[in-house]
């Protein structure tokens, strides 16, 4: 997948519902991160400190940064720390697996169901290699998160039993940072019912990749050969960023005189190298705009051609709302002026 424009470059069964082992902590540390609680102490329960498989070594009535479990949770993928987080920011594990869940639906990731915060097996605990990508491209635009999953080896804060505080060395399981040049991220997984899995990424020139393989044995050779098949086939035409304005429209009878145009997603293209010299854009945007004009109503399109074929069209919204101008709306804003000086020189 490439990162920029969500194009699927290539696939196999992406939509198959698989255990997603910790994969799943993708999810978990972006909630955490977004939380802007990061600088909070966590106290760590007895539940949490007992929680089986890959872990961070917490013990009972710890207490631990929250920055420094999201650290651990990905680059040491702490189940310990998973339950932490989960128990710290919502109360309880079900409580924060409801907002995983709401969380993972409004990214667009709508074949998973996850039933805990760490991947550990569990009914029903399922994702697919399309959605795991889908949340990777979200996660990744957050800075810190894609700080953390590029990180090779780092030292976090800890505070031993004996309550004395020094650092403690962490080395990530994602051994494609080494591998592979060009990677940047992002999180293994492994248990019995999923198998190996890796969600991993890389950056070439302007494009960044998101490959994803579950269930598969040879995970580090199939994600670079991913990898390297998107950065040789595939070239990123980019145009216009999602969210500039691309233009400012006047409005013809209207309670304010013009409108913005916004670029609803990101313009950019995803091309066969072959075809990256045959790429054409043409912008569809009157000279005015009638009021009234809502925020977020599209009022033109950016079109882009390969070989003179229509292939993407990525709207230009309003950023604003425009009134639509009456004698009424005229008199009462000449009314509410004239008060307001009226305020102000004391008269009133």
């Amino acid at each position: 997948m490439d990162a920029k424009t969500g194009q699927v470059l290539y696939d196999r069964n992406m939509n198959k519902k698989l255990a997603p082992a910790s994969t799943t902590k993708i999810l978990t540390a972006i909630i955490a991160i977004e939380s802007g609680r990061l600088d909070e102490i966590v106290r760590v329960s007895p539940n949490a400190a007992a929680t089986s498989g890959s872990s961070l070594n917490l013990y009972p009535g710890q207490s631990i940064p929250l920055r420094e479990l999201v650290t651990g949770l990905l680059l040491r993928s702490g189940n310990d720390a998973a339950v932490a987080i989960a128990e710290h920011l919502a109360g309880s594990v079900d409580a924060f697996v409801e907002i995983m869940n709401k969380k993972a639906a409004s990214i667009g990731a709508i074949h998973s169901n996850f039933r805990n915060p760490h991947g550990l097996s569990s009914p029903n605990h399922v994702s697919t290699a399309f959605d795991l990508a889908w949340i990777t491209r979200y996660a990744l635009t957050n800075p810190t998160f894609a700080q953390i999953v590029s990180t090779k080896e780092t030292n976090i804060e800890w505070l031993d039993r004996k309550g004395k505080s020094h650092d403690r060395s962490l080395r990530n399981t994602n051994k494609l940072l080494w591998m592979l040049e060009d990677a940047d991220g992002v999180k293994t997984g492994t248990t019995n019912a999923a198998g190996p899995c890796l969600v991993s990424s890389a950056t070439r020139s302007n494009q960044k990749l998101i490959a994803v393989v579950l269930h598969d044995h040879s995970r580090w050779y199939d994600s670079m050969q991913l990898l390297k098949y998107g950065f040789d086939s595939y070239d990123l035409y980019e145009y216009a960023e999602e969210g500039i304005v691309f233009a400012t429209l006047p409005v013809e009878n209207g309670m304010s005189g013009l409108v913005d145009a916004i670029v609803a997603a990101p313009a950019s293209l995803v091309v066969n190298a072959a075809d990256y010299s045959s790429v054409t854009v043409e912008v569809d945007i009157p000279d005015q705009i009638k009021a009234p004009v809502y925020q977020g109503q599209k009022i033109g399109e950016i079109v882009f051609y390969v070989q003179d074929k229509a292939v993407k069209t990525v709207d230009l919204v309003a950023g604003n709302a425009v009134e639509e101008s009456t004698m009424s709306k005229i008199l009462l804003r000449h009314w509410m002026n004239t008060m307001r000086r009226l305020s102000g020189w004391g008269l009133l």
